[in-house]
């Protein structure tokens, strides 16, 4: 079989934190895969292991048939695609133009919920301001996600 990614007992503590324990997986040619876990499970650390911004701690892997320890590495990596850890939310955006950019990428039909997911979450007297406006930048991200989360189960996709 053809693997695109292959870890072999991959490994990454951080002083007293390990997280990743010897992961062992084969991602054959063709497949799609999401990692799904609780934080602190491994799941960005090893998106950063194979992306190159982190060194494992120990084990190895390869990605399209080349060793993570090999200057041709590189090559590999250009081939593939991450999104590691990136906000789900545009802070030059309004509060109602970022919802509309997260309808477009569910592809919801109608942005007629909008007005009650904004009141439902606090945020329904933010009008045109830009998010970087609304509140310090270190709560914007948590208030963000507890928004999504609320507004996607109501919208019944949790």
């Amino acid at each position: 079989m053809n693997y695109i990614l292959q870890t072999n007992s991959l490994t990454k503590k951080y002083k007293n934190f390990q997280a990743l324990n010897g992961l062992t997986m084969n991602v054959p040619k063709g497949s799609i895969y999401g990692f799904v876990g609780k934080n602190g499970a491994g799941k960005t650390t090893l998106i950063r292991l194979i992306c190159g911004l982190q060194e494992p701690t120990s084990g190895d892997f390869t990605l399209y048939g080349i060793r993570n320890d090999s200057k041709d590495i590189i090559k590999s990596r250009r081939r593939m695609g991450a999104v590691v850890e990136t906000p789900a939310i545009y802070m030059d955006m309004s509060a109602i133009d970022n919802l509309k950019q997260q309808y477009r990428v569910l592809g919801l039909p109608s942005f007629d919920s909008i007005p009650d997911l904004l009141k439902l979450v606090g945020l329904e007297n933010t009008g045109k301001k830009k998010a970087k406006n609304w509140i310090p930048a270190v709560k914007v991200s948590t208030l963000w996600s507890r928004f999504l989360r609320k507004s996607l189960k109501k919208l019944k996709f949790l």
